[in-house]
């Protein structure tokens, strides 16, 4: 994704290419109606082990419903998605949410029946399908239509493989089964819907205010950060279902010492990160992106701090709502979402589109704070903090060799940025193994489970 998005930056005008993310960032705010939760629920309902088929049928009888009514609002209101987006293309965005959706509602059942490493090659699917068609439809002349035509493709096959793979039969739709997935739902939507905000709100607020080349500014900055959540995710995507299974044995000693080992792992590289791009991040959008992108160099910054509270509320998050208390999850969401919102277009008006990026970071903050003090009321929690401050101490030690390196070798090019970005991953890990801490927690463990020191 990284690579494409520099590839696409690179073929499409920086305008052009704000309409794919708010087309992007509309598929994706269109998602939590089409859903309110009902994904989710699913998950957590088959990974408790009771009626699978019938939740399944229970749990496809309302998804498709909801994904009916979007549909229809969407075509109603066409006139004005059109004007938003300065593009014809709203039945192809209810092309993108249909098969969007029906995807990942498929990918949550599999993931629910605890077969989580199985979905990781469908999202590959869909990723590789985009990229694949995109780069053949850009270079053949069709623009950022080519690349919408390519979104929609990647979900299209996402759909079919993740409906291949999905195990669980489609049984009897139940009433109380409908009830059990609502159950969750209601309050899971909230957390779905604080995702979505944090996501492609940004995007969307400054696609009415600013012209389009601050949105591929912004969403080139977003998508740089997102590298950091490389470890964060797929932590929290294994976490789900089996603290769930945890919290059905009534282990909470466990829950939380698996809690605590998650945070260790995932903000290994949130630490460094920061200082990597507060190094590099004028170099990195210039001679990856291009000249037009520098304008968003603060932005990547400040938002690289916001992945560092995105990496802890991945697991918080996700842990929350395993032990089957969306509902505080939701209270959560409620207050960082609300503080958002309002934030987000007042500091946009004071101070460009960096107060956007600002906003963000402070509300993610005050998500994983509240996260956090209603997890330690159900699970005794042990923030690893005194492990965070030897990132952080790793991460200085990097950062003042970086800026030695910077000043004897300037950055002209692409080959000497990564050069440099890679020499910064090697200094931070040369740090790291030499900090008992984080060796025995982190180095060593995290070897053994790719089998290496292990005998295996």
């Amino acid at each position: 994704m990284f690579v494409a998005i520099a590839y696409f930056s690179r073929r499409l005008p920086p305008a052009q290419f704000g309409v794919f993310f708010l087309f992007f960032a509309l598929e994706g705010l269109a998602s939590i109606p089409a859903d309110m939760g009902i994904s989710s629920a699913l998950e957590k309902r088959l990974s408790e082990g009771e009626a699978k088929a019938g939740m399944l049928g229970s749990a496809l009888v309302i998804k498709c419903s909801l994904i009916a009514v979007v549909t229809v609002c969407l075509l109603v209101s066409q006139g004005y998605v059109n004007a938003y987006l300065g593009m014809d293309v709203t039945i192809l965005l209810v092309f993108a949410v249909v098969l969007r959706e029906l995807s990942l509602f498929y990918i949550h059942a599999v993931r629910g029946n605890h077969r989580v490493g199985v979905t990781a090659p469908i999202e590959f699917a869909r990723r590789l399908t985009w990229v694949s068609i995109g780069v053949i439809l850009v270079a053949a002349g069709f623009g950022v239509r080519g690349l919408l035509w390519s979104l929609v493709a990647g979900s299209g096959v996402t759909f079919g493989i993740a409906y291949l793979t999905c195990t669980v039969s489609i049984g009897q739709p139940r009433l109380d089964h409908v009830r059990s997935l609502v159950a969750f739902s209601k309050y899971d939507v909230i957390s779905a819907l604080g995702g979505r905000v944090y996501q492609w709100m940004d995007t969307a607020i400054i696609g009415l205010f600013l012209a389009h080349q601050f949105v591929s500014a912004y969403e080139v900055a977003w998508q740089v950060t997102l590298l950091v959540l490389l470890i964060s995710k797929p932590i929290a995507l294994t976490l789900f279902p089996h603290i769930s299974r945890l919290q059905a044995d009534a282990s909470t000693d466990q829950i939380g010492a698996t809690i605590s080992n998650a945070l260790g792992f995932a903000t290994f590289a949130s630490v460094p990160a920061i200082v990597g791009a507060t190094i590099y991040a004028p170099a990195i959008l210039h001679y990856l992106f291009g000249s037009e992108y520098v304008i968003a160099a603060m932005v990547l910054v400040v938002l690289m701090v916001e992945k560092l509270f995105q990496s802890l509320n991945d697991v918080i998050s996700i842990a929350v709502r395993a032990i089957d208390r969306p509902d505080l999850a939701a209270k959560a969401t409620v207050a960082s979402v609300g503080v958002n919102l309002i934030l987000s277009p007042i500091l946009l008006l004071m101070v460009g589109f960096i107060g956007v990026a600002v906003a963000t970071t402070f509300s993610w903050l005050l998500n994983t704070l509240l996260h956090i003090h209603y997890l330690s009321q159900h699970v005794p929690l042990n923030i690893p903090y005194r492990l965070i401050g030897w990132y952080v101490v790793a991460s200085v030690g990097m950062g003042v060799v970086l800026v030695g390196v910077k000043t004897v070798v300037p950055i002209t090019g692409v080959v000497v940025l990564f050069f440099e970005v890679g020499l910064g991953g090697v200094i931070y890990a040369a740090f790291a193994v030499t900090i008992p801490a984080i060796r025995n927690r982190i180095i060593v463990p995290g070897l053994q489970a790719f089998g290496v020191g292990s005998g295996q």
